[in-house]
């Protein structure tokens, strides 16, 4: 073991983890990250692991958009899974001024690069088979939800 290092990492939980890994991405090479136990084992692995991109500050829509990158770049430079499996999910509207705001939060997405759609009620019957849609009037699908 080093004693010594340009930059310790204290946890490896996914925020630990997603330290060292970016800034070994970066080119720096005198990185150690310290972990008490076991990587991840702490309140990461408790952690239900839900990724959602709509949210009203842009700035953390966008940093979900990129984990979900990173999660896919991750499991193609190792060759092993995450266990990330995308369902989907869409968010409701069951009213005018709901939909408004969905449509907005649709633009920004587009403008970040993320992947959702606005979808009507026939459509949304189609995704989620089981979803009540008396009422609806529309809403916003995101695949990678």
């Amino acid at each position: 073991m080093q004693d010594t290092t340009r930059v310790a990492i204290i946890g490896g939980g996914v925020v630990g983890c997603s330290v060292l890994y970016h800034l070994t991405k970066l080119g720096w090479s005198d990185v150690t990250l310290i972990e008490r136990s076991e990587l991840t084992s702490g309140s990461t692995w408790h952690a239900a692991g839900g990724f959602h991109t709509l949210n009203g500050d842009t700035n953390m829509a966008a940093l979900q958009g990129y984990t979900i990158r990173l999660y896919r770049e991750l499991e193609e430079i190792t060759g092993m899974s995450c266990g990330l499996h995308h369902v989907g999910g869409v968010t409701l509207a069951d009213n005018q001024d709901r939909f408004d705001m969905l449509v907005a939060e649709r633009a920004k997405h587009r403008y970040m690069g993320l992947e959702t759609e606005i979808v009507g009620p026939e459509e949304i019957a189609r995704i989620a088979p089981v979803t009540n849609i008396d009422g609806i009037v529309g809403g916003l699908y995101d695949p990678l939800d």
